[in-house]
């Protein structure tokens, strides 16, 4: 990897797995809840794709790589950014994937007990357990040390206590992974942070929606003084920060947002062609720099998916690959709203336009902002860091 470019090119990574997926999502049952999904009216949360989920984990194709008593098929991250990727270029909500298979997944898988591994995670690959990522706070969002809600060890029992917001799709989920400060276990507001499952049923656990533009909806979850057993802790009291950094990773890498720009561009084109507008777009907008930027943006994915599969990831080159995805999905979504208008998303070129213009402005928020990932960049270069550089 010394030169810094990807092993091969990534349509020859996991050949088999990308169009068994691929085959898959063509299916007509497949397609027509993707349609429903696609057809969700502008002021109502889209569809989890349920089916598509569970047909996808019956395979072990959501989470590929997990070790196959997990419900996986023992392969690499390269699978798994397959998944990730094929999600996006076909249109398939991802939120449930990130937050339940990217997240709170390899949290336990890393740093759970074999208990909480086998008690979990078959049911997530198989897509039937969905877990929401419980991180954010109204005054916590980018970093987490300023986080209030706390963790307090009570006898055999922790009492959860705060309050988290932005979660994603929480009320299709069942469990929580919920990041607190563990008190009596370190002062640092970094070193003092652990992970814990919370069942979202429990009675002190209160869920509420909140009003929101993107498609896939939020909400608060507020702990009132909830007692847990002790077995609720994924780890060691202290060890949240370094698994929150970890579980990040392959989000993190941009491969979701590389195959949001290459769909909704793709389809940019086949609407503009079919009206008759290509060419006076490609004259306008250089349409044909655009393409050459999302070609250039998902090599720079996979050139950080390479770092997560070989345990080099390079922070920093992460940091790049998903500020100009990231960056450069949304900007493609709104272009196509431009160019193609509201009305597109009811014809067949477009149509999840209306959920990809919804979903566009949270694409440089989620996962880290854009400043945070710039910052990054930036202080690893000012410290003489090389984006290419493998990390360890």
């Amino acid at each position: 990897m010394s030169d810094g470019l990807v092993v091969g090119e990534p349509e020859s990574r996991d050949g088999e797995l990308r169009d068994g997926i691929r085959d898959l999502l063509a299916r007509p049952d497949m397609r027509e809840e993707l349609a429903r999904i696609w057809a969700t009216p502008s002021h109502e949360e889209c569809p989890h794709a349920e089916t598509v989920y569970k047909e996808l984990g019956a395979r072990g194709w959501l989470a590929p790589h997990w070790p196959r008593e997990y419900g996986g098929l023992g392969s690499s991250a390269y699978a798994a950014a397959v998944t990730a990727e094929e999600f996006a270029l076909h249109g398939v909500p991802d939120s449930v994937r990130v937050n339940t298979i990217d997240n709170a997944g390899a949290t336990i898988l890393a740093a759970g007990s074999e208990e909480q591994r086998r008690r979990y995670c078959p049911g997530m690959a198989a897509g039937d357990i969905v877990f929401s990522v419980l991180f954010t706070e109204p005054r916590a969002g980018s970093d987490l040390g300023g986080m209030t809600t706390t963790a307090e060890p009570v006898g055999d029992s922790w009492r959860i206590t705060g309050t988290k917001t932005w979660n994603a799709r929480t009320s299709r989920a069942q469990f929580g992974i919920c990041a607190a400060r563990t008190q009596g276990h370190g002062d640092h507001s970094y070193a003092a942070t652990g992970l814990f499952i919370v069942p979202l049923d429990h009675p002190r656990v209160h869920v509420e929606p909140l009003p929101t533009f993107n498609p896939e909806q939020f909400f608060s979850v507020r702990f009132d003084d909830v007692v847990l057993p002790s077995d609720a802790l994924v780890g060691k009291p202290g060890q949240g920060w370094s698994l929150l950094a970890e579980a990040l990773g392959l989000e993190r890498t941009g491969i979701c947002f590389a195959g949001r720009a290459r769909r909704w561009f793709d389809q940019l084109v086949v609407g503009l062609r079919a009206r008759g507008e290509l060419e006076r777009a490609e004259d306008e907008h250089a349409l044909g720099r655009l393409d050459v930027e999302i070609r250039s943006g998902r090599l720079l994915a996979w050139r950080a998916v390479q770092g997560v599969a070989e345990g080099g990831l390079n922070a920093a080159a992460a940091a790049a690959a998903k500020w100009w995805t990231s960056e450069l999905a949304q900007r493609v979504a709104w272009l196509a709203w431009e160019l193609l208008g509201p009305a597109a998303d009811r014809d067949a070129y477009f149509p999840d336009l209306a959920l990809a213009a919804r979903e566009a402005p949270g694409l440089t928020l989620a996962a880290g902002t854009s400043e945070i990932q710039l910052t990054t960049v930036a202080t690893d270069l000012l410290d003489g860091g090389d984006l290419w550089e493998e990390r360890n």
